[in-house]
């Protein structure tokens, strides 16, 4: 018999992941190593380097961050994990332009009340596998927001933003992803330059860039 596909489950809404949860851990394929309401309650679980793939909200709320940051400090620590995103709102756009070196293993899910738990399983079985699978309802809608600049930074620098975004320095930020204070610097200026190309004489340039990422990628403020 295969090994057990081993999954965390992170979702903000506790009647829906109590729901979730209970659907998943009778599922046979799969065992879920743990369940969790935000990521810091995630990055804190003591089975992140078990873990094969990982369910996660897309909006975890004002004091968290979202899915898509939440994904990339997980790869950080296990860069191997599968992450699939599900939410009620498109977002598959963004496994699209992330670099093609760091695309496998990501899928997107539309996040609905008839969700089909066994759909749900083969997508979280094939993610663990680096596949990736994209909801084709989801795959259908698409946004015109003019060319996606954030796409154009390397993984670490999408990281460092992320942190950025939650009003972390440069020396916590280093701290967080194990980087020198120095590099963090490099990082944020030459994110600077992607996201802000054309900047005004006295803009602030990392408002800026936080503003431009944050519009990229968390364009919902509920889920």
């Amino acid at each position: 018999m295969a090994r057990q596909t081993r999954i965390i489950y992170v979702e903000n809404d506790p009647i829906l992941r109590g729901m979730i949860a209970t659907l998943l851990a009778n599922d046979p394929r799969v065992d879920v190593l743990g369940v969790y309401g935000s990521s810091d309650e995630a990055l804190a679980s003591e089975f992140l380097s078990e873990v094969d793939v990982a369910l996660l909200d897309l909006a975890l709320g004002p004091a968290s961050l979202n899915g898509h940051e939440l994904a990339f400090a997980l790869r950080a620590r296990n860069s191997e994990i599968g992450i699939v995103i599900m939410s009620q709102h498109p977002a598959a756009s963004f496994v699209d332009a992330l670099p093609e070196d760091i695309r496998f293993g990501w899928s997107f899910v539309e996040k609905r009340a008839d969700t089909n738990m066994d759909d749900l399983v083969e997508v979280l079985q094939l993610t663990s596998r680096g596949f990736s699978s994209i909801d084709p309802r989801a795959a259908e809608q698409s946004t015109d927001d003019g060319p996606s600049l954030v796409s154009l930074l390397t993984i670490r620098q999408q990281q460092i933003l992320a942190l950025a975004a939650v009003g972390m320095d440069a020396n916590a930020i280093a701290t967080e992803l194990d980087l020198s204070s120095v590099t963090v610097r490099k990082d944020l200026s030459k994110s600077y330059e992607i996201l802000v190309p054309n900047p005004k004489p006295g803009t602030d340039l990392r408002t800026s860039a936080v503003l431009r990422y944050l519009r990229e990628t968390r364009p919902y403020s509920s889920d």
